[in-house]
């Protein structure tokens, strides 16, 4: 994920890269892949101590957004009725992030 952060923010810098390689950085800000609900509906269990169904109510199934460390679902908080957004992590995104930082500085000598 931290690479791949890089890569976006480099996306949107003409003044830095040729257009080419900006063409292919962008395809890194479309088309990220989610994981599974039932992982992310876990994930949250873990860090509320609770079931999801009885925190949140899904308005739509599916994640709205994914992205290199998590994805979003939009949703209703039960408590109130208000309408939230439900940001999730990936798993395992701070080993990740650790490796990848880890690897860009061996790099950076």
């Amino acid at each position: 994920p931290a690479i791949i952060k890089a890569g976006q923010a480099l996306a949107s810098r003409p003044d830095l890269l040729p257009s080419e390689y900006l063409n292919e950085l962008q395809k890194l800000q479309d088309d990220v892949p989610t994981f599974s609900n039932d992982i992310a509906f876990k994930i949250v269990e873990e860090e509320l101590k609770q079931k999801f169904g009885d925190v949140f109510e899904l308005v739509e199934p599916e994640p709205v957004a994914a992205a290199s460390i998590g994805q979003v679902y939009k949703g209703r908080l039960l408590k109130n009725g208000q309408t939230v957004a439900i940001k999730i992590q990936r798993p395992k995104t701070e080993q990740i992030v650790a490796l990848d930082l880890y690897v860009l500085r061996w790099w950076g000598g």
